[in-house]
């Protein structure tokens, strides 16, 4: 299946909010609305909708401090898996990527504060087999789109 111009326009429609109703896209791109919800199924049964989030404002839960880590792993038996178990089992990582360059991977943390982070990374540190990393805090987005718009 391949898209066109009015599954586009949908899809970016739902980037913008997916609670939108099917009645409002259909307004918005001149369509039924009853063609709007077939497409949007279709567009879910072919993967090209992957999911549906709700995006949380981080500081109302007193997560107040966001960076990137850079990181690359000492290369012991089971450490890969180690690593990658570390990375599913902490909540305050976001966003794990294999990267080339200087280091091996990228993680995108959310935390509290200081000293919350620097205990994660001593747990990282310790139990992920980590040989070096790098970390820089962000001072402030000034773009953070969970998805691209098309």
């Amino acid at each position: 299946m391949s898209i066109d111009e009015l599954d586009i326009a949908i899809l970016n429609e739902l980037t913008k909010n997916a609670r939108i109703s099917a009645s409002y896209i259909s307004q918005q791109i001149n369509l039924s609305v009853p063609a709007v919800s077939e497409r949007i199924k279709r567009l879910k049964d072919k993967q090209y909708i992957e999911q549906y989030t709700t995006i949380l404002n981080l500081p109302k839960f007193n997560i107040n401090l966001v960076c990137f880590t850079f990181l690359t792993l000492r290369y012991t038996e089971g450490g890969i898996d180690r690593f990658k178990q570390f990375v599913d089992s902490e909540a305050e990582i976001l966003e794990c990527h294999q990267i080339t360059g200087e280091y091996e991977y990228l993680l995108k943390i959310a935390t509290a504060n200081s000293r919350s982070l620097a205990e994660l990374l001593e747990k990282l540190r310790q139990e992920a087999d980590v040989l070096t990393s790098s970390t820089s805090i962000t001072l402030g987005a000034l773009k953070n789109e969970p998805s691209i718009r098309l």
